[in-house]
């Protein structure tokens, strides 16, 4: 067992951390937020370009996409820093504290290997698309645009699980240092 010094300075400096990547994850997923609402506007005025002035926005399906796939990748590490994601709890509601923890731990570890076979399978795609020199069917951007966002929101998450699975690891083996904060975060 470790001593009790030691768990309190891996608790720290895990809350330090989770509280740090939940800042940032927030951060990604308002600029997630804002490729979302740049796909409805194009979207909008598309529509309303043509049945006004009969004219269409060029490219319109590339721009959406784009968009889209940005605000998909860069709004679910936020998901995993919050513990969003859906989940069926009925199963664990009757689990004392720290079971239900290692519950979450193992869930968390399953999202980071999830995470961790997307992010590689999609490395090996963008670079694979990138010496090809592809691009979008019509507006010709280059594949890197599309893959940017979603490479960085899956390393994203992929670090968030990890540090979910380390976070609820650490409540599962040692229990809960603030209880008398029940606010605070779960270690």
């Amino acid at each position: 067992m470790l001593p009790d010094n030691s768990v309190q300075g891996l608790r720290q400096a895990v809350e330090r951390l989770c509280a740090w990547a939940e800042d940032l994850t927030r951060l990604t997923a308002w600029l997630g937020l804002l490729l979302l609402v740049c796909a409805v506007l194009v979207t909008v005025t598309d529509i309303l370009a043509r049945r006004s002035v009969n004219v269409s926005i060029y490219g319109l399906v590339d721009l959406t996409q784009l968009f889209v796939m940005g605000f998909v990748f860069l709004s679910i590490p936020y998901g995993f820093m919050l513990g969003s994601h859906v989940s069926v709890e009925f199963a664990t509601d009757a689990l004392p504290p720290r079971a239900l923890a290692g519950v979450k731990s193992l869930a968390a570890l399953l999202g980071s290997v999830l995470m961790l076979a997307i992010t590689s399978f999609s490395w090996t795609r963008a670079m694979q698309q990138i010496e090809n020199g592809d691009v979008s069917q019509t507006l010709g951007l280059p594949f890197i645009w599309y893959w940017a966002p979603l490479l960085v929101g899956a390393l994203l998450s992929l670090a968030t699980s990890l540090l979910q699975t380390v976070r609820f690891l650490l409540l599962a083996l040692f229990g809960n240092a603030s209880a008398d904060h029940p606010q605070a975060a779960p270690l």
